[in-house]
């Protein structure tokens, strides 16, 4: 998740204050002593040692720094950022196929669970903490000139080891490895099931080895509200694993022009920070509801304008509903592959007579159009939800699934009328 939000705290020189003028009159200053030759002698002999320490004190401080550099992982493409982007690629000749890949398995399938009573921030960072793993992507040569790891954090969600966490933790590497956070030391391959990379979705699986997994409990994020208390926790700067914030949820369903993403997501006033992406999103009763992925910097710039110059935006996260991401789960887990259920228009949010909806623009597909949708329908619920928004069509399409049948409820010409049509994936049409 790029942005430059890490490089940005310092910069440069601090700037001393104004000068504070004196209410005093200064004390007259005592006539000049001569200096003896003596002290000219002896202070030099106290710089030349000064000198030589501080040449052998920067030289270790060298050493310490270097040593500590091998010792620590990087993390360098993980940071939360607007919306990841494929623009930023670093290898053109890297491929999924260079990912390490495992086979799907149809009969794993993941739903959420109603909340339970509300937990004690202790209480639910200690439910939530042992089913996330650090995730660690390692890189070829060739990128970053000498080759690198992208880190983040994943959420365990069986006991089998199959981890949900963000697809541009894993983009451009070629293996893939997770370690558990309430044991460190225990460390292994994983490979990839599946991905959506324009959801930043992915899906691994490792081999526990017999020891036993905790997966997490998942929650309804259709019951957040905002100002509802949330928790972030996670592995910020790939290092300091284990490290849970407190927040709240700032606001639902952001669409694709303030998040980027066709997923309405989550806005929360939780810190993330570099190494965040793809943690657990955790509500009150210590269920995961979302998967944080990115974060509002504000740095967008006028073409010519310094980077400096921009303004930092704080307390604006942003994490993928858990309810709303699952579909494309289970269809990863079954297939390897994510899908896109389409409806076969093309479409925007309007108000007809008095009442708001999604104005059909134009009939694209072969079935709405057999079904006798047509231009100029305003729809104003899909399989009995009320739709206002394209945030709010796009969630029932996607529960819905691809070949799943649809059923409008549309206006036209002040009358309402129910049409019906098999909802088509539009990943496998393209």
């Amino acid at each position: 998740m790029d942005n430059y939000l890490n490089h940005r705290w310092p910069q440069g020189p601090g700037v001393p204050p104004p000068p504070v003028p004196s209410l005093l009159t200064p004390p007259p200053q005592k006539p000049r002593r001569r200096v003896q030759r003596w002290v000219i002698a002896v202070t030099a002999v106290v710089l030349c040692l000064a000198l030589v320490g501080g040449v052998c004190c920067w030289a270790v401080n060298g050493i310490i720094q270097t040593l500590e550099e091998n010792r620590r992982p990087g993390y360098s493409h993980d940071d939360p950022r607007p919306w990841p982007s494929r623009e930023a690629s670093y290898d053109p000749e890297w491929s999924p196929d260079d990912l390490p890949w495992g086979d799907p398995d149809p009969s794993v399938s993941l739903s959420s669970h109603p909340a339970g009573p509300a937990l004690s921030g202790r209480q639910a960072y200690q439910r939530s903490l042992p089913s996330l793993v650090s995730v660690e992507a390692g890189h070829p040569d060739n990128y970053w000139q000498s080759g690198g790891q992208s880190i983040g954090t994943g959420v365990i969600v069986t006991g089998s080891g199959y981890v949900l966490t963000n697809y541009h933790i894993i983009d451009e590497a070629v293996d893939v490895s997770v370690r558990l956070l309430i044991d460190q030391s225990l460390v292994y391959s994983a490979k990839v099931i599946g991905f959506d990379e324009q959801f930043d979705l992915a899906v691994l699986k490792f081999d526990p080895e017999g020891a036993e997994l905790t997966p997490a409990s998942l929650g309804d994020s259709d019951q957040l509200a905002v100002g509802d208390w949330v928790y972030a926790v996670g592995n910020p700067m790939g290092y300091l694993r284990g490290s849970m914030s407190v927040g709240i949820v700032s606001a639902l369903g952001r669409d694709e022009d303030e998040s980027g993403s066709p997923l309405g997501l989550i806005q929360i006033s939780n810190p993330l920070n570099p190494g965040n992406s793809g943690g657990a999103l955790v509500n009150e009763a210590g269920q995961v509801v979302g998967i944080t992925c990115a974060k509002i910097t504000g740095l967008v710039r006028e073409e010519g304008e310094a980077i400096d110059d921009a303004m930092v935006l704080e307390g604006m996260g942003l994490a993928i509903p858990i309810t709303d991401a699952l579909p494309f789960v289970n269809h990863i887990l079954a297939t390897g592959r994510s899908w896109r259920p389409a409806i076969g228009i093309q479409c925007r949010a309007a108000q007809a007579e008095d009442r708001k909806g999604i104005l059909v623009v134009e009939v694209t597909g072969d079935a709405p159009k057999e079904a006798g949708l047509r231009e100029g329908d305003l729809i104003l619920s899909a399989n009995g939800s009320s739709v206002t928004s394209l945030v709010e069509l796009r969630r029932v399409l996607y529960r819905t699934g691809a070949g799943g049948e649809l059923t409008c409820t549309v206006l036209r010409e002040g009358r309402e009328l129910e049409i019906s049509f098999p909802l088509t994936d539009s990943l496998e049409e393209g």
